[in-house]
């Protein structure tokens, strides 16, 4: 029996078939709860702009960097993350970075006592924050082919990362110099440092702290520090004389940094200092230096369960909060969309760190991709708990945005990158490798 053969049935089967494999490779291996908690985090930025009164225009030049930032994320994540740690294409990029921080200084414009901002053009870019993702890059590059067996090998991660921190520092940028540390550490240990070699490698600002603070602290810390790294520090890899001699220079040279407290506090901008004390007791100074942290607690303190409703925060549209569309936009968030709103957007940054370190865990098969996803999140997590800490009275005023809500063209820039990257980790990268004898 001869049964019709219906070509057009034929043809659209095969197209239909053909577009969703090509619909499925499109989005295979895409990571839906990272771009679901990013693409929540930018829509309540906007609405937070748009609402208010104070910061007329900066919703539209933020509109306008999200959607460059948006075809930044989808390139970004499509590019094998290999490409950028290569050893031709990352030295290029961290001379170019160096150079741009170098004219930052030379002919860079100048606002609230920094100069951090390059005109290119009709484009205005911020090149630290460009920096903090090629340092990400340049660690990655190093540590994926050079992991840490040794405590002298920290030193070369150091100078990789000591240039461009310090260009950073001259700006005078505190706040994303000290993003540089947290991401050294935080790639330092994953790439095979020990917890002692980060606790040696901090320990001189922790000396500083403790001697500002309480100088009998500092002395029982420092009695600590030697006893702590005499028990658990290498004592397998070194003999017990390199042992005691290695540890007594860092416990003398944690001293020294003690006594010479007073002469490095002077580096430090006026600004500098006084944000840096004002937030462990706001009220000496209601009108000066504390002021920020204290109109930024009244304004989360306001808004309550359900918020006052975007606009309608008197702390915001009075204007009492100081620079509430950068640096403590979270206490707009607070005030105007309550703790509700407030618990979501925390709840969306520890989603994008948690899914960083899972990347970083599944890829563990290549350590320049695992390590760079650990960079990563150790930028984001360091930003969102120093611009949150900050805002709510338990960490000094630093200067750090809030990802993807402060307002920043560059800003934002970066971290639609930084997610396209991990993005890029996740589709590019090595899983772990089994031994097969074991399998």
């Amino acid at each position: 029996m001869h049964v019709p053969v219906n070509v057009n049935s034929i043809i659209q089967r095969s197209s239909l078939g053909y577009l969703g494999r090509y619909i499925a490779d499109l989005f295979a291996g895409v990571d839906f709860l990272l771009l679901g908690a990013t693409a929540f985090l930018v829509y309540t930025g906007l609405n937070i702009l748009h609402y208010s009164q104070q910061t007329v225009g900066f919703f539209d030049k933020q509109l306008e960097f999200l959607w460059a930032g948006i075809v930044l994320l989808v390139i970004v994540s499509r590019v094998p993350y290999k490409f950028w740690t290569h050893k031709y294409v990352t030295p290029v990029i961290y001379v170019i970075n160096l150079g741009l921080l170098l004219a930052v200084m030379l002919k860079g414009h100048s606002a609230l006592g920094a100069q951090r901002w390059l005109a290119l053009g009709p484009i205005t870019l911020q090149p630290s924050e460009i920096a903090k993702i090629v340092v990400i890059f340049s660690l990655a590059a190093y540590l994926g082919r050079r992991p840490i067996k040794n405590f002298w090998d920290i030193f070369f991660v150091i100078g990789i990362m000591l240039p461009p921190a310090v260009l950073v520092f001259k700006q005078p940028d505190l706040g994303t110099s000290l993003t540089f540390g947290a991401v050294f550490f935080g790639m330092s240990f994953w790439a095979g440092a020990t917890i002692c070699d980060v606790l040696v490698m901090v320990s001189p600002l922790i000396s500083l702290i403790l001697n500002a603070v309480n100088p009998e602290w500092w002395l029982i810390y420092l009695a600590a520090l030697g006893g702590v790294l005499f028990a658990f520090w290498r004592w397998r890899g070194w003999h017990v004389v390199v042992r005691l001699l290695l540890i007594v220079l860092i416990v003398g040279a944690n001293y020294g940094t003690g006594i010479i407290r007073p002469k490095l506090w002077g580096l430090l901008k006026e600004y500098q200092q006084k944000r840096l004390t004002s937030f462990v007791n706001p009220y000496d100074d209601p009108r000066g230096s504390g002021y920020h942290i204290l109109q930024s607690l009244i304004a989360v303190g306001s808004g309550g369960l359900q918020g006052t409703g975007l606009g309608k925060g008197n702390q915001t549209q009075g204007a009492f909060i100081p620079e509430r569309h950068t640096d403590f936009i979270f206490a707009v968030l607070g005030e105007e969309l309550g703790f509700q709103v407030a618990f979501l957007v925390i709840l969306a940054y520890a989603i994008i760190c948690i899914r960083g370190l899972t990347i970083a865990f599944q890829c563990r098969g290549d350590p320049g991709g695992s390590v760079m996803a650990i960079g990563l999140m150790c930028m984001f997590l360091f930003h969102v708990f120093l611009n949150i800490g900050m805002t709510i009275g338990i960490m000094p005023v630093a200067g750090v945005p809030l990802p993807f809500l402060s307002y920043g063209g560059t800003a934002l820039l970066v971290d639609l990158v930084a997610i396209g990257l991990l993005q890029s980790i996740k589709f590019h990268g090595s899983a772990p490798r089994v031994d097969a004898r074991l399998s």
